[in-house]
């Protein structure tokens, strides 16, 4: 009965510590890694372009070490692979590649520890790829224009065309045609020679006085 009691508490023992182990590689490299850019790219017929840096940020309250990882090292010469970011500082990394410059794809891992610790708390991957030719241009941006306002209270601050505002000729033309209606005689008021289909009563002068009213309020708005 002893023997199994013990058995038991070992089995219990070597699950605990395999429990706490599988805790602690899932909690290795969560910390997250801030570097710019997030690729680099060499062209062949660049040579300005051999040359890159990369900026690894440190945002947090303690001192990191960092190292810089490459699949093909030998393509590669890397100044200050290794050292250490103060808190809230940062630190430029610069990578050249070395000749001859041939199409290939390689990555960079970023790796970060706590200062005088070996446990990796963070890591990113950075791809380095080589272009043939040249960079492109970049592409020129339209030129930026101010949108007309669509406030009203806005409306007296906009600029007034020198020219004025055209007023509709159907406008003008029914406001004449008003004009002249209600200069006509007045049926069985007035006397006049005009033929009789001429003559407009009270009430359609009336009509027609209320249609230039409205043309006139038109016209003065424009």
């Amino acid at each position: 009965k002893q023997w199994y009691q013990r058995r038991v508490a070992i089995t219990a023992g070597q699950c605990m510590r395999r429990r706490l182990t599988s805790q602690c590689s899932d909690d290795e490299g969560t910390l997250p890694v801030f570097i710019s850019p997030s690729d680099l790219k060499y062209y062949s017929d660049d040579i300005s372009s051999h040359k890159q840096v990369l900026t690894i940020y440190n945002p947090y309250g303690y001192t990191l070490k960092y190292k810089v990882l490459c699949t093909a090292p030998r393509k590669y010469q890397v100044v200050e692979s290794e050292g250490l970011i103060k808190s809230h500082c940062r630190i430029d990394v610069v990578i050249r590649r070395k000749e001859p410059l041939e199409e290939s794809l390689d990555k960079f891992q970023i790796q970060l520890f706590e200062h005088g610790s070996s446990v990796i708390k963070g890591h990113k991957q950075v791809v380095a790829q080589v272009l043939p030719g040249k960079p492109k241009p970049p592409t020129p941006e339209a030129p930026m224009h101010q949108i007309p306002s669509q406030n009203p209270e806005l409306r007296g601050t906009e600029p007034v065309d020198q020219g004025g505002h055209r007023v509709d000729p159907l406008v003008l033309l029914v406001a004449l045609l008003c004009g002249v209606a209600l200069l006509l005689p007045t049926w069985q008021i007035d006397t006049s020679t005009l033929p009789p289909y001429l003559h407009l009563t009270i009430h359609q002068k009336l009509v027609v006085a209320y249609v230039l009213g409205l043309v006139t309020m038109a016209i003065l708005h424009f």
